[in-house]
């Protein structure tokens, strides 16, 4: 049963809504202080500010939050967006979907780690990330990275 049929049928929110720990990613107890997987005192986790909260969700298991949280953080323009996502790009090496769409984020970074990045994603067997390595490169002012993506293809 999905929440929302959940909900239709007059279940408590409360009940189905769920915490989860930000730094090991497991589901939590509410009434937890600290998390007795990974040690985490979730008070103190609470207390992040939104940048280490951004630079965390890099590393949750799901793809979607990875990819969301790499564009929140590379729009705030923040300095170690690239480094970030070049870290976050590691884990998914044949994914190119996610590769991609961490890509996308550097658009909005355009300094010099996020040109190397796009330039060595040129390399990649898959159009799509040479798509978006070459749309970073357009944005950050290497606007002959284009043919190297179409010789690729060729």
């Amino acid at each position: 049963m999905t929440p929302a049929e959940h909900i239709r049928q007059g279940v408590c929110l409360k009940a189905i809504m769920t915490t989860v720990c930000p730094a090991c990613w497991r589901v939590l107890r509410t009434d937890s202080r600290v998390w007795s997987h990974c040690g985490a005192d979730i008070t103190q986790l609470g207390k992040r500010d939104l940048r280490d909260e951004l630079l965390g969700a890099l590393s949750h298991p799901d793809r979607d939050t990875a990819i969301r949280a790499a564009v929140a953080l590379a729009a705030c323009h923040d300095v170690a967006a690239s480094e970030a996502i070049e870290t976050a790009m590691r884990r998914f090496p044949r994914e190119p979907s996610v590769l991609a769409g961490l890509l996308d984020a550097l658009v909005f970074v355009a300094d010099y780690h996020a040109q190397r990045i796009a330039l060595e994603a040129l390399g990649h067997q898959s159009f799509i990330v040479r798509r978006a390595a070459a749309q970073v490169l357009e944005h950050t002012g290497q606007r002959d990275s284009e043919p190297a993506c179409e010789r690729r293809e060729r």
